[in-house]
């Protein structure tokens, strides 16, 4: 008999550690497995073993994204997925995550898998490993699974997350969607601008002149315009960018980039769905939060870490200090304006009847309801806007050139 040393995670995903006496290494793990462990390693007393995933060798060699991005997060989203149906349907975590490395056909996925799996073997948490591929789960994602952790609770956070997830993914494609539009047709816009004022205007002057006539005021007076823009627009482009350089530096500092951030709150319109977006993911994260079964104060330690607008994250600061101090969630969002009056009404009633989470869900659906309407009002103005603008240049230029030539036809008829 020898001793062996186990790491071993329990049906809640709750890594365990212990010591048990065996003949070998399989008797030892089929000894721990018998009272409901799911053996991740076995080494015996005082010897080193290095347990590593079979594509461990692969994983060595691969480059991983090291910043959150789109991308990354589609790729992290669709491998949670698969792994609630997993552990949604019993099976543990780590289980889960092993049987993943080998079923998955996304190159992407099955390498984060083999890499978890890995973390997992060597006794590490989902959380925890979750944080060494920042590329593909942001942090406020594996605060919350830690959470789920911790209460035992992992299988209803994880549909909580996806779900934030997939309407977070969703907006933002709403939003380039409806900017795609408008912006294709001002640069075509642009285009049709640039070609008449220095292809075919230039052309069309040679021609009049050498009938004996010339461009009318409003021709003479764009092509004039365009000169001065090629003769001063680098200087103003090297200005702007002078300009937004200097505004970038003074970004970075803390006074600097409260202020900047509170001055886009106030531009029309954006502001607002800037704003909304923030309450959005904010609303949706606490709610999420309080369903893990964490106390409130920890919970809004982790959500100030994800608000981006640096003016809201220091309002928000500001309110949990107030919090922590005894006063209530929405007198204290209430002092700092950080929600409108009516969802800190909600909040208050939640608070006092004990189904805080339910008003959380409720204020996080009216924000973006809010902000779906918002983004469809700012999609709809800009695509006018960009189409009054293209019909303008295109009938300044025709009309220019029309007019000219007709002048010209005009006086050699006569």
């Amino acid at each position: 008999m020898a001793d062996f040393e186990y790491v071993a995670v329990d049906k809640k995903g709750k890594t365990r550690t212990g010591t048990l006496s065996a003949k070998d290494a399989k008797s030892a793990r089929r000894k721990a497995m018998q009272t409901g462990l799911t053996v991740l390693k076995v080494k015996m007393a005082g010897a080193s073993l290095k347990q590593a995933s079979p594509n461990n060798q692969k994983q060595k060699k691969l480059t991983l994204r090291t910043k959150y991005s789109n991308k990354g997060e589609a790729v992290g989203l669709e491998f949670l997925k698969r792994l609630l149906e997993l552990h949604g349907s019993g099976m543990p975590v780590a289980d889960a995550v092993k049987l993943l490395n080998h079923r998955l056909s996304d190159p992407q996925q099955r390498t984060l898998s083999a890499i978890l799996w890995k973390e997992l073997a060597e006794g590490r948490t989902l959380s925890r490993a979750m944080r060494q591929l920042p590329g593909y789960f942001s942090e406020s994602s594996t605060y919350v699974i830690e959470a789920g952790e911790a209460t035992g609770n992992l299988a209803p956070i994880l549909s909580k997350i996806i779900s934030h997830l997939e309407e977070k993914r969703e907006i933002r494609s709403r939003v380039v969607s409806g900017m795609t539009y408008p912006l294709f047709v001002g640069l075509m816009a642009i285009g049709v601008v640039l070609f008449f004022l220095f292809f075919l205007l230039p052309q069309i002057q040679e021609m009049l002149a050498s009938l004996g006539g010339e461009l009318n005021l409003m021709a003479r007076i764009m092509i004039d315009g365009s000169n001065l823009v090629l003769l001063f627009g680098p200087f103003v482009v090297i200005g702007i960018l002078i300009g937004l350089g200097i505004t970038l530096q003074w970004s970075k500092t803390e006074k600097g980039g409260v202020a900047l951030d509170r001055s886009l709150l106030r531009v029309p319109l954006f502001g607002n769905i800037l704003s909304l977006s923030e309450l959005f993911h904010l609303s949706s994260l606490l709610g999420t939060l309080i369903w893990s079964g964490i106390g409130l104060t920890e919970n809004l330690k982790l959500c100030e870490r994800t608000i981006k607008n640096r003016f809201l994250r220091s309002s928000f600061r500001s309110a949990r200090v107030l919090v922590n101090e005894g006063k209530s969630l929405p007198d204290a969002f209430r002092k700092f304006k950080l929600m409108p009056a009516m969802q800190l009404d909600v909040i208050e009633v939640g608070e006092k009847t004990g189904n805080l989470g339910n008003s959380m869900d409720d204020i996080s659906k009216a924000f973006r309801t809010q902000l779906t309407k918002r983004i469809k009002v700012m999609t709809n103005l800009i695509s006018g806007m960009a189409l009054g603008f293209a019909f303008s240049l295109v009938a300044l230029v025709a009309i220019s050139i029309v007019t000219s030539i007709f002048q010209v036809s005009k006086s050699i008829s006569y």
